[in-house]
């Protein structure tokens, strides 16, 4: 009976400490998302606010370089306001009431998403992309290379000949994207492979010292080539390419038409309900107008 009762004491205590650790976890994510991450006089950032902010401008919260980057914008911003509240008060004044006004249209917006999202069909058929996409091949035309390739940078140091890459990366061999892959992984600085995804040329080649090199010469010819600059060696083959002044394979495309397809349905359903909106929303406030 007794060792029956210490069981539970020894049960009922591993609970309680449980929860004092839970606890302690959720009080201490509550106060680090409360902590002022930046401030300029008396006007503080928080690094809740500061995540919601960078979400909605397209940083990533979780990156320290985004967090770093951002901070710093915000902090000119603010820096900027607090000089013009204190050497032309009329103007910061100005400034106030305009980003007021002009925060009704951002409102606007997020009312009109909310009300009608419900109403909002987002299925978009195969066939519907397709007939998109025909329709409006032309307004889709780049003016860039795109490209299925691998790409690999390789530190100068490093005796990739040893290893055989610079025959491997011609991918002649079932094995040899395994074997690129296992390299990339120890020893690239940048790595890239993709069969079956179109990419723009130049996002993919944004570090490699391009100019100096025919880029059109390389891409039509889909060649299989690497070259060297002072620190690194880049290794380059295109297995397929789009070209340019043409619209690209409707793969690459097929997300981007869906969500134009559905915003255009959003904007429709705008149109058709918008008087009946703003009525609904007028009904809700008391609105007054001092002549």
């Amino acid at each position: 009976m007794n060792n029956r009762k210490n069981t539970n004491k020894r049960a009922v205590s591993i609970l309680r400490y449980g929860l004092f650790c839970l606890a302690t976890i959720l009080i201490s994510s509550c106060d680090s998302k409360n902590r002022v991450v930046a401030s300029v006089d008396d006007h503080e950032l928080t690094q809740l606010e500061a995540e919601v902010l960078m979400e909605h401008k397209g940083y990533d919260p979780t990156s320290k370089k985004d967090m770093k980057v951002f901070l710093q914008e915000w902090c000119d911003h603010e820096m900027y306001l607090a000089e013009l509240e204190d050497t032309d008060p009329e103007k910061a004044q100005l400034v106030e009431l305009r980003s007021r006004f002009f925060s009704g249209d951002l409102a606007r917006y997020y009312v009109e998403e909310n009300r009608l999202k419900g109403k909002l069909d987002t299925t978009v058929t195969n066939a519907q992309i397709e007939a998109y996409y025909e329709t409006h091949k032309q307004a889709f035309e780049l003016s860039d290379y795109l490209v299925r390739a691998l790409y690999l940078k390789i530190p100068n140091g490093v005796n990739f000949k040893e290893e055989n890459i610079h025959q491997t990366f011609l991918l002649k061999n079932d094995k040899d994207l395994a074997e690129i892959n296992s390299y990339a992984k120890l020893y690239a600085e940048n790595y890239y492979f993709s069969d079956s995804n179109w990419v723009l040329f130049n996002e993919l080649a944004k570090d490699i010292p391009a100019s100096k090199y025919n880029v059109d010469n390389i891409i039509l010819n889909r060649s299989k080539t690497y070259f060297s600059d002072d620190e690194y060696t880049y290794f380059l083959n295109i297995i397929d390419f789009s070209l340019k002044d043409e619209a690209p394979p409707l793969e690459f495309l097929r997300n981007q038409i869906k969500e134009i397809i559905v915003m255009d349905r959003l904007q429709e359903l705008k149109e058709k309900n918008e008087t009946k909106m703003i009525q609904d929303i007028k009904d809700k406030h008391e609105i007054t107008i001092h002549n």
